[in-house]
Formats: structure tokens, sequence, C-alpha cells
């Protein structure tokens, strides 16, 4: 994965579209071909990857603000937020990145 992009983004999907500008094209599509259950082992580290990338981000807050928003869970942690982010990477790529048959 690429360095994701020096921005500071202040919602979730600006957080999504940032980590998808810093994958690589293979990296996409192998993960918007993943089941929801393949999604666990990921979260460790691409959770810890996403946590670190909030940290140096000034807009932290409004960042957590959405993904409370997203998930409806008031109690959400930082830990938590990261897997939000990940759900979401990850139902974006299967929109924009899966094979489709074309008539």
């Amino acid at each position: 994965m690429n360095e994701p992009d020096k921005a500071n983004p202040k919602t979730v999907a600006e957080v999504v579209d940032d980590l998808i500008a810093a994958m690589f094209l293979e990296e996409r599509y192998t993960f918007a071909y993943l089941r929801e259950d393949e999604l666990e082992p990921l979260q460790i580290t691409l959770a810890m990857y996403i946590g670190v990338a909030l940290e140096k981000m000034s807009v932290r807050k409004e960042i957590m603000k959405d993904c409370i928003a997203i998930s409806g869970d008031e109690n959400l942690n930082e830990a938590n937020a990261s897997t939000v982010i990940l759900k979401e990477l990850w139902k974006k790529l299967r929109e924009t990145h899966k094979l489709r048959v074309v008539k």
C-alpha cells in the first residue's frame, strides 16, 4: 500500500477515498472480492494501519463523529472506529472494483 494522501479528510467517505488512492490496483480488486467473514483476519493489521493514519490527522474528532453516525454506536472508541472505516472501504471497493457482466 502506498502512503495515504497528506490531506486531512473530515469524513469517513474522504478517509476511504484516500485509502483507495493509496492502494495498488491489485490490492483494490483483491479486497473487493473478499467475503465479509474474510475481513476479520485483516481487521487487526489494517485497523492498526488506519489507526496510525488517523492519529496523524488533526480532524480525528470529526471522523470519530462520522464513525459513530455510521455505526450507530455512541460508545464507539478509536480502535473500533478503524473497523468501521475498514468495512466502509470494503463496501466501496465492492461497488467500484468488481467485474460486472455487460450486455
